[in-house]
């Protein structure tokens, strides 16, 4: 059974709408491989030692989510040398009915495991052999922020930066605020075995770029959390930007501020 979050659905409307858009004007190279669909965007004008951006979408309770191909195409437009992949997470089905193998499973914070991990940076690895980057970024909202927060404890060293919007970066934590959402619903009394991107801090990298970016209203991922991880980044002396969006909730993929963030990671 699918879990019923408690989140305004005008907070996820505003994404489908803007993919629908996008993806009608432009054309993209998509792949299905062993195991993830992804669509791959390139910048315009010649690739030299380009930059390689993975953008992970979120649990996506309610949606197929096909977000991620519309934040992709625009790093890709919006920066030079630069070659962007939308990601469709294991188990799940985008608008268009493209699948990756794998389970998606309950939307609990069930789905960040070490398995999972490993499937996303395989790819990961066959995009380098193909591209051959300079370095490569993570860009991942919600529960795909958390997928990328894991795998730069995971991988440490492997990825130069990541931005996390809206991230569950402390599990434990967040998934009692959301049992208290929804009191009734026994999934979130379901133990998981992703392990939470804050007890891993310490095998991070130290020269690794880490941006969190949270809205302050955010009812979903309450702020406090971020505000818990990124005090622990700092004590561990990590390379982190804390950003807070002022009056906005969880739905903050598209905001100006997380382009201009990417655009530095890129830079």
């Amino acid at each position: 059974m699918r879990p019923l979050y408690l989140v305004p659905l005008f907070s996820v409307y505003p994404l489908l709408v803007l993919w629908t858009t996008i993806s009608m004007t432009t054309g993209s190279h998509e792949t299905k491989n062993a195991e993830l669909f992804h669509r791959t965007y390139v910048s315009s004008g010649v690739l030299n030692d380009p930059v390689m951006v993975l953008v992970l979408h979120g649990d996506a309770p309610f949606t197929t989510p096909s977000y991620q191909y519309a934040i992709a195409r625009k790093i890709a437009n919006e920066n030079n040398n630069t070659i962007a992949v939308g990601v469709l997470r294991p188990g799940y089905t985008d608008m268009e009915g493209n699948r990756s193998k794998g389970e998606r499973g309950l939307t609990t914070g069930d789905n960040y495991t070490v398995e999972v991990l490993k499937v996303i940076h395989g790819l990961s690895q066959e995009l380098i052999e193909k591209y051959n980057p300079a370095k490569v970024i993570l860009v991942g909202h919600s529960g795909g922020a958390a997928i990328a927060a894991n795998m730069l404890t995971e991988y440490s060293g492997y990825y130069s930066g990541a931005l996390l919007i809206s991230c569950p970066c402390d599990l434990h934590p967040w998934r009692i605020h959301m049992k208290g959402l929804q009191p009734e619903s026994n999934i979130w009394d379901i133990e998981v075995d992703s392990p939470s991107p804050i007890e891993g801090i310490k095998h991070i990298d130290d020269e690794t770029q880490i941006g969190v970016i949270h809205g302050d209203h955010d009812e979903t991922v309450p702020i406090a959390l971020a505000h818990n991880y990124v005090e622990k980044l700092r004590a561990d002396k990590k390379n982190v930007d804390f950003t807070i969006l002022e009056n906005q909730g969880h739905e903050i993929a598209f905001d100006k501020k997380v382009f201009e963030i990417i655009k530095t990671l890129i830079e």
